[in-house]
């Protein structure tokens, strides 16, 4: 009995506090013994005993058997790595620091409650204009910078080529195409290395468009650098040379990304880069973070598109998985202000020299501007044109879902052989010289010279008769329709296919559309930052542009080919993202187009309908591959034939409520687990010396597989070290109570986020004679669950109360398994679905 207590409490002389984890393997010999146990021989020829209810004894080597499998404890290295990704912990720790703050508060009357309930409510206001207004000062920076070298770069080849036309009298001249070639590649090619090189070396989740990882985070997973500020820095400065470069990418995935990063940041009022530290306390945590980034996200769609109710649909569709309505009004006004100071600074700059621009005319979009519709001929479309619509969003579906099967091949190609950081920038280069040239000999050799002698716009139309046109070997009286395509910004040749009522030949869009497909499913996904939505619009306008032309010219003269690229954008785009809700209403704000709703809306939903027959969104598969552990919105349909002792983590390694510092200290450095159950031990005696026989006293022991005791509450890894940073320790009193010092609920909130461990404190020797107590520091109040609890209930009250753990128990209030995030997602279910299936199947065939 000596020895079963000290095994069972963990009394090890050289091996205290270490931490287990579960490996199963099958049980290879097995021998029958007589009585009601059975004796087994493994791997390892040991003896252990277990009744025929499965229930557990461990042996000295620490294997047990249970289920026919054989398991075998091991220790982890000591030096345990941290956790790629982490969950954040929205639910509050209400420990003995969190009430009595809220006493102390209280204990001054009423009114100082609504003072301090005012002056948190002003705060957070406050912090979402701010978040506006930062967000839009980074958006006019990314978008003048970018027209800025656009403009010097188009204006250097177009006096090359101008030259070169006069010269020959309007013949194509292959000599003279050379200088503007290579000026192209080597400019092209130059802001590509130095982007990919910032990305590799500085920080490589700049890279991409950012939404997938504020889909995470909103989600409740976290990667450290995903929200810092270098990767905010590396974002902006990087867009600049990768749409410059005349990358098949878009400016409004990192414009997301970085204001998500201004959201979470700026009310932290910190900053360990630029050491500075403002008393901002009560937005330090992660529940005021995440509304925060929710509002910055939404922010980010707003200075894009010009679309700030698209903003908040956007976050409240495809990244916040948790929303009120106080929350709907913040990132409300977080992206009216953002898209008005965006605008202010547009119209003195940018759009000064345009009709009605200047200071104070805020007439301008977002970022990208898709113009404003102004048909000559009649309605932009007619009611019998919703059966082609349905057509053209199928189609949309099917390219889409293509498309996404693809691009996920070339990244898991990606992931297993472009490896190193110089492979990274190589493939980077190589990927922006083949899509120079490509467009380089599209424009000069695909295009056709299309007459403007017809044109005729309306007053105020959003692209005029020689803007952005290029007449690259054509006469005065005409243009070059695909030189018009590749020698212009993104955003600017969505305003030609939307908008310019001068046809355009059905190869030229068929070449511009194949060759943009192509390159954007090779780009997505390289060491540079990329958005995602501008190329799959041009991609999808070209398309529709390209149905519309072929309309027009044999079924309805008067149809409007704009309005069938906007519907070709529209289903393309859905069928990559699979966006529905926000999209139309992003599409809808962007073109101020409210009649073009209703077929936008049966466009989406065709094409996402189709795609998902086929495969997800972009988004989720590249979440997929990362394997990053997001939680979907509801619980799958075969959890129900499991309960959480099919999932949950065991044994589960607890802390005593009092304990040697010493003792604390090896277990965080032996253990990467962030959510820490403590237990009262001091009971465990009782029980088994009160034991009536011995299978009374192995039922016990089964109930606390490593460290027993019966569950006091929880405590994080955050909260130990940073009890640790502050010397929270002291000697044990004859009555048992520790005199140590007692922290502050300030003390914890000033070191969020905690970013320090174990092994990078500055502590003293000799603290194997100090103590320890946890209680006044951990939830007393944590979300648990009895053992048997159907999995879909513990999914639900995981994802609706944004929990990062959740206790499992006995009756008897005995800790026997964890639930974290890993163990609800959709690929563990699978993977308990697979060994499901293949226990039926054996169970079948004897």
């Amino acid at each position: 009995r000596s020895q079963l207590r000290s095994r069972l409490l963990g009394e090890f002389d050289d091996e205290a506090g270490d931490v287990y984890e579960l490996r199963e393997r099958n049980h290879s010999n097995a021998s029958s013994a007589s009585g009601g146990a059975s004796s087994v021989t493994g791997e390892s020829h040991s003896r252990l005993l277990f009744d025929e209810d499965g229930r557990m004894l461990y042996t000295a080597d620490r294997t047990i058997l249970t289920g026919g499998l054989r398991t075998q404890l091991q220790f982890p290295s000591k030096s345990a790595g941290r956790q790629i990704y982490e969950s954040l912990d929205y639910d509050r720790c209400e420990n003995s620091l969190y009430r009595n703050r809220f006493i102390h508060i209280s204990s001054a009357g009423l009114a100082a409650i609504k003072s301090f309930t005012l002056k948190y409510n002003v705060l957070r206001w406050v912090m979402c204009a701010a978040i506006g207004c930062v967000t839009a000062l980074i958006a006019f920076f990314i978008d003048y910078f970018i027209n800025k070298i656009f403009q010097a770069k188009f204006d250097r080849v177009d006096n090359y080529i101008s030259s070169c036309s006069g010269q020959f009298d309007g013949e194509r001249a292959e000599q003279c195409l050379t200088n503007p070639y290579w000026f192209l590649i080597v400019t092209n090619v130059g802001m590509i290395l130095a982007v990919s090189v910032m990305c590799v070396t500085i920080s490589p989740s700049a890279a991409g468009s950012g939404i997938p990882e504020i889909k995470c985070t909103l989600n409740g997973v976290k990667k450290r650098d995903w929200l810092s500020m270098k990767t905010a820095v590396v974002k902006a400065i990087g867009v600049l040379g990768s749409v410059a470069a005349s990358m098949p990418v878009g400016k409004e995935g990192p414009m997301i990304h970085t204001g998500a990063i201004v959201g979470a940041g700026l009310p932290q009022g910190k900053s360990s880069r630029l050491h500075f530290n403002f008393d901002t306390l009560m937005f330090r945590n992660d529940r005021a973070k995440r509304d925060f980034v929710s509002a910055g996200s939404a922010a980010g769609v707003a200075a894009a598109f010009g679309a700030p109710i698209g903003g908040v649909l956007f976050s409240l569709e495809e990244g916040a998985s948790f929303w009120n309505q106080s929350l709907t009004w913040r990132t409300l006004v977080t992206t009216t202000i953002c898209l008005v100071v965006l605008q202010l600074l547009l119209s003195g700059t940018v759009d000064a020299d345009t009709p009605g621009g200047g200071w104070g005319h805020l007439s301008s979009g977002g970022l990208v501007d898709f113009g404003v519709y102004s048909s000559t001929e009649g309605s932009l479309w007619k009611l019998s044109d919703l059966i082609l619509f349905v057509v053209m969003g199928v189609v949309g579906g099917m390219f889409g879902a293509l498309w996404n099967a693809v691009q996920t091949r070339i990244t898991k190609f990606r992931m297993r052989t472009v490896t190193k950081k110089y492979q990274q920038v190589l493939e980077a280069c190589l990927v922006c010289f083949v899509t120079t040239s490509l467009l380089f000999i599209a424009g000069m050799y695909v295009g056709q010279c299309k007459s403007l002698t017809d044109l005729n716009l309306a007053e105020g139309s959003a692209v005029s008769q020689q803007a952005d046109i290029k007449q690259y070997f054509c006469n005065p009286s005409q243009f070059n329709d695909m030189a018009t395509l590749v020698f212009n910004p993104l955003d600017k040749v969505i305003k030609q296919l939307l908008h310019q009522q001068a046809s355009f030949s059905l190869l030229s869009l068929f070449a511009y559309f194949t060759i943009i497909w192509v390159l954007s499913c090779w780009t997505y996904g390289l060491m540079i930052p990329s958005g995602l939505f501008i190329p799959m619009l041009v991609t999808g306008a070209s398309f529709g542009r390209f149905v519309g032309e072929l309309y027009k010219e044999h079924l309805d003269s008067d149809a409007d080919a704009g309005t069938y690229a906007l519907i070709g954008a529209a289903a393309m785009l859905g069928g990559v993202v699979r966006m529905t809700i926000s999209l139309t209403v992003i599409l809808m704000e962007a073109t101020n187009e409210v009649s073009l709703g209703l077929p936008i809306v049966v466009v989406l939903f065709c094409a996402k309908w189709v795609g998902d027959f086929f495969n997800v969104g972009i988004y989720d598969i590249h979440i997929g591959l990362k394997k990053v552990p997001m939680l979907e919105w509801e619980a799958e349909e075969s959890m129900k034939r499991y309960t959480v002792d099919d999932v949950m983590s065991r044994p589960v390694k607890c802390l005593q409520a009092v304990s040697r510092v010493s003792e604390v200290i090896q277990f965080l450095k032996t253990t990467t687990h962030n959510g820490l159950p403590v237990v009262d031990s001091s009971n465990l005696d009782t029980a088994l010396d009160t034991a009536k026989d011995q299978e009374e006293e192995l039922a016990i022991s089964t109930r606390v597989p490593v460290l027993g005791g019966r569950f006091m509450g929880i405590i994080l890894r955050s909260q130990v070290i940073t009890m640790l940073q502050n010397r929270c320790w002291g000697d044990i009193s004859a009555s048992g109570h520790v005199t140590q010092p007692l922290l502050s609920h300030r003390d914890f909130i000033v070191r969020y986020p905690q970013r320090r461990q174990v092994e990078d404190l500055d502590l003293p020797n000799g603290l194997e004679r100090k103590f320890v107590d946890l209680t006044p520091y951990m939830n007393l109040h944590p979300y648990t669950v009895r053992s048997g609890c159907p999995l879909p209930r513990v999914f639900n009250l995981y994802r609706t109360m944004g929990l990062r753990h959740i206790v499992v128990l006995d009756e008897f209030n005995y800790v026997v398994g964890m639930v974290t995030r890993k163990e609800l997602t959709v690929h563990a279910v699978e993977a308990h679905d697979h060994e499901f299936e293949k226990n039926e199947r054996r169970n079948a065939w004897k």
